[in-house]
């Protein structure tokens, strides 16, 4: 996959993941980041079998592993900057979605590896 995808993928990506987190803000916070991943795993489960038919393998442990803990810094941030910033959801959500951009690129290689096409049938030599 070329490398200008990459970049747009973790960039949508980042703008997805800190909009959900925005437009939930008036829940709890420790609701919040469950419910984000809860959402990621189950997108980037669906999302595995259409990877699976483009050859392209998606490990589904660190990715949703390497998200969760994304999202629960966030939830740490936010619960801790509740009381000095005005908004602390817009700052989460900035920040995760960032993080996201920013970092979803140098672990593409660990989430995301393509499958070897299979091997092509070879003929036996012609025995006589």
């Amino acid at each position: 996959m070329k490398s200008s995808s990459k970049v747009i993928r973790y960039v949508l990506g980042g703008l997805l993941i800190g909009g959900f987190w925005y437009l939930n803000r008036g829940r709890p916070v420790w609701e919040e980041a469950l419910r984000t991943i809860a959402v990621f795993a189950v997108v980037m489960f669906l999302l595995r079998s259409r990877l699976k038919r483009r050859s392209i393998e998606v490990h589904l442990v660190p990715l949703v592993a390497s998200k969760a803990v994304l999202v629960l810094i966030a939830a740490v941030v936010e619960y801790e900057f509740r009381d000095s910033v005005s908004s602390p959801s817009l700052v989460v959500a900035g920040g995760l979605g960032l993080a996201v951009m920013l970092l979803g690129p140098l672990g593409d290689r660990h989430f995301f590896t393509p499958l070897a096409p299979p091997a092509p049938a070879r003929l036996a030599p012609h025995v006589r």
